[in-house]
């Protein structure tokens, strides 16, 4: 059975990465803090879907009042998480500090690989020799570290 990666302890989530999945965080959170500095991507659409897409001005007035603000919380939320890798425990805050993290990356990875258009695809059975195995492997992942992640925030509405 596989160790869970978040637990509910004392009224906080503690963190328990093995260390082979905190390289794999390593690696990819400084990536996604390149992509939201950078801004240009096409990947990030997912993260800022239009708040008024039948407005065009009121859409700009709107991204130049929050976007700063939205960066800077992304930002600080992936240095949160940078630096509670080796283990943390993390209050409601941290927690979603976390989640925001890791379903931006999910998100990103989700556009990247066009989700939309695999469908039902049953993504475990793909050959791995497709070009999209390792992305495919590492979205489903990331997916799993935040289910986990939710389901031992959720334990505080049990105790």
């Amino acid at each position: 059975m596989l160790r869970r990666r978040f637990k509910w302890k004392s009224g906080r989530v503690v963190v328990e990465i093995p260390p082979d999945e905190q390289e794999m965080l390593r690696h990819v959170l400084p990536q996604l803090r390149e992509m939201l500095m950078a801004d240009d991507d096409p990947a990030l659409r997912r993260l800022a879907p239009p708040a008024r897409p039948d407005d065009e001005e009121a859409e700009h007035e709107y991204r130049d009042m929050v976007g700063d603000d939205l960066l800077r919380t992304r930002l600080e939320a992936i240095e949160l998480v940078e630096n509670g890798i080796e283990g943390a425990s993390l209050d409601e805050d941290q927690v979603g500090a976390w989640m925001q993290s890791l379903n931006a990356l999910r998100l990103i990875l989700g556009e990247r690989l066009d989700i939309d258009m695999i469908g039902n695809e049953a993504l475990t059975d793909l050959d791995p020799d497709d070009d999209r195995a390792p992305v495919l492997a590492l979205f489903e992942w990331i997916g799993w570290l935040l289910e986990q992640l939710v389901e031992a925030a959720m334990n505080e509405f049990d105790d």
